[in-house]
């Protein structure tokens, strides 16, 4: 994700973190659904529909003690968006990639009458001295939400109920929610209770709807295009040999197949000096295999396909699906044909297979990339939020996330290479 922000975002910004600490300390003015009016909240509270009552567990084994639960939620309530706070998706990555000496989740749940009507799932790390509150699997995630049936008022008590337990149990400096979509269920109230971090994020997407059949699809491409794309596939063929692709459907083949993936992402983003922090965490191959184990539980589900030439891998998508909704998450292709372009060649061949397979949407995710807007349709908004809960965080908050962080993403991208690589700048630039 590349953050474009302006000088008057940074300054707006910096004026609200360095505010007044009952900013940050007391209720904020009445707003809309979301002012937490204390009466209001007795009265519902004694309602006919139950108690409700908000909690905050933490550890791994919350995500086990919650597991069925869980799924009926996101069975009956989940967006075609949250695929990210699946079940399946957060316990996998628990069990491979969590930090316990620095991660702990944070899962904040809401009930009504006993009956689990919100989900949160948060963590708390540590970088540092400092503790943010974070979304779990966060860098990993790439939109963040929360789980609930709820509308209206209802909702707007639910999340209020859960922000003011997670303030009180969470013990950290800093809530920091990265790649909030602005048609996010959680995404209203963050707005009027935390603040924006950088400019605002887009997230292109193709509606796959609007195309009947592979024919319809195929007549989206101009005549130009359609020579460019067949000038790839001869430029391929010529030098490696007769092309195929198909989806990879065993457990074997997916293990090698994400094992070459994720070397030649790495290999890519080294010759570039560019860097991405899942992409270099050392179990990342550990976390997709246990998530191909945990497909059938509703949850996300992994689906990783391949281009050959004479037989040997060109290109390769990881892509998620999850209730009609296609994840373009992780991209490659052999590095030594860069210029050849296998990439756009499996970009067309993976969403025809997505419009094959009965998908609504392809989503290309953060950022709006140019090369993912020309295979996209529309372009969802996306936004960071935090809220600092101690003057550290405010600190952090004015200094780097409003101000340092935006600046550096910024030059960062603009730099040669080598100059990357030279100057090490990339773990700053993606923290």
């Amino acid at each position: 994700m590349r953050a474009r922000g302006n000088d008057a975002s940074r300054g707006e910004c910096l004026v609200n973190v360095l505010s007044e600490r009952r900013a940050v300390d007391a209720p904020a003015a009445p707003v809309g659904p979301f002012f937490l009016d204390r009466a209001l909240i007795a009265r519902q509270r004694r309602s006919g529909d139950g108690l409700w009552r908000a909690k905050v567990m933490s550890g791994p084994a919350a995500i086990e003690e919650l597991a069925d639960e869980w799924r009926a939620l996101q069975a009956r309530a989940a967006a075609d968006t949250q695929a990210f706070q699946s079940h399946g998706w957060c316990a996998a990555w628990a069990e491979t990639c969590l930090d316990a000496r620095h991660e702990e989740p944070l899962i904040v749940t809401v009930r009504r009458g006993g009956e689990l009507v919100l989900l949160w799932p948060l963590m708390r790390t540590r970088q540092g001295p400092l503790r943010a509150i974070v979304w779990l699997s966060d860098p990993f995630c790439q939109y963040g939400d929360v789980i609930s049936p709820l509308t209206g008022d209802d909702l707007a008590h639910a999340l209020g109920l859960a922000w003011r337990e997670l303030r009180n149990a969470g013990r950290a400096d800093l809530i920091r929610l990265r790649h909030v979509r602005a048609d996010a269920v959680v995404a209203p109230f963050l707005g009027h209770r935390a603040r924006p971090a950088g400019a605002e994020e887009g997230a292109p997407w193709l509606d796959l709807t609007v195309f009947a059949d592979a024919a319809a699809y195929e007549a989206r491409y101009t005549r130009s295009q359609r020579r460019r794309r067949k000038k790839i596939r001869q430029k391929l063929e010529k030098a490696r040999g007769r092309l195929d692709f198909a989806p990879l459907s065993t457990g074997e083949e997916m293990r090698r197949g994400i094992a070459r993936l994720v070397a030649e992402k790495r290999a890519w983003l080294a010759a570039r000096g560019l860097y991405s922090r899942p992409i270099a965490h050392r179990r990342l191959e550990d976390f997709f295999i246990r998530l191909m184990e945990l497909g059938g539980d509703g949850s996300a589900r992994l689906v990783v396909s391949r281009t050959t030439a004479g037989g040997d891998g060109v290109a390769w998508e990881l892509g998620l699906r999850f209730k009609g909704r296609h994840y373009g998450y992780i991209t490659a292709h052999d590095h030594a044909l860069t210029d050849l372009s296998p990439g756009r060649l499996h970009m067309d061949f993976s969403q025809r297979l997505a419009l094959t397979d009965g998908m609504k949407v392809f989503d290309l995710l953060v950022p709006a990339a140019p090369h993912k807007t020309s295979w996209s349709s529309g372009v969802a908004v996306v936004r960071d939020y935090f809220l600092p809960l101690s003057f550290t965080g405010r600190l952090l908050g004015a200094g780097y996330l409003c101000v340092l962080r935006p600046l550096v993403r910024k030059v960062y991208g603009r730099m040669p290479p080598a100059w990357r690589r030279a100057l090490r700048l990339n773990r700053l630039a993606g923290a």
